[in-house]
């Protein structure tokens, strides 16, 4: 996402915890420290006129069952009070498929997909969370509740599922085709104040 707002001519500002780590050097890119549980870290960082983009997340290991998460619910809740301070309107935030198929207990029979989200539902669960708080605020909201991904070329195959389940629970996007996807949201109002699925028709293996 940060390369292609650059190659687009856009000021862009990066946000980690440990700014040091990030390898992107460009006249109009500035990596901040900033820690979402920290509103003030968050609010220094913004000048009132930026869209914000959240894709945070916790580490992922193989698997370790998950079975609770408040860093997408806290979290975003910090983003919204410093987009309020300082007067930012727009929201892009990242959920996943995930969150329309969390089984009510586990599973014993079934595929890939409702294992693996069994496993990791305390984070799915607070994905839930978040997607109320954001949708309970008063900013200008796009939430983006992608399946799968690979880093891989552009494909230009994204498939939007906007108002309907997320489809194809195992289908592969590349990360390039999402971040385009992600930088046409920061203008265009299409989706805005929604919660819509991104998916492929394409497929990993689970075998």
């Amino acid at each position: 996402i940060i390369r292609q707002a650059l190659a687009a001519g856009r000021r862009v500002t990066g946000m980690s915890r440990s700014p040091e780590r990030i390898t992107i050097s460009h006249p109009n890119f500035t990596a901040a420290r900033g820690d979402v549980y920290d509103v003030d870290s968050l609010a220094d960082a913004l000048h009132g006129d930026e869209v914000v983009i959240s894709l945070v997340g916790p580490s992922y290991v193989p698997g370790k069952e998950v079975t609770s998460v408040d860093l997408y619910s806290v979290g975003t809740a910090s983003i919204i009070t410093a987009m309020r301070r300082k007067g930012n309107q727009r929201l892009i935030v990242t959920s996943s498929g995930g969150v329309e198929m969390i089984p009510p207990e586990k599973p014993t029979t079934g595929g890939f997909s409702e294992n693996f989200v069994w496993m990791k539902r305390g984070q799915y669960q607070d994905m839930q969370r978040m997607e109320r708080i954001v949708a309970n605020s008063d900013l200008e909201y796009v939430i983006l509740r992608p399946r799968g991904f690979r880093d891989a070329p552009r494909k230009n195959n994204l498939l939007i599922a906007d108002g309907i389940p997320t489809p194809n629970p195992s289908s592969i996007l590349s990360y390039t085709d999402f971040a385009t996807l992600v930088l046409s949201l920061t203008e265009d109002d299409r989706y805005l104040n929604r919660a819509i699925g991104v998916y492929t028709d394409e497929f990993e293996s689970t075998d």
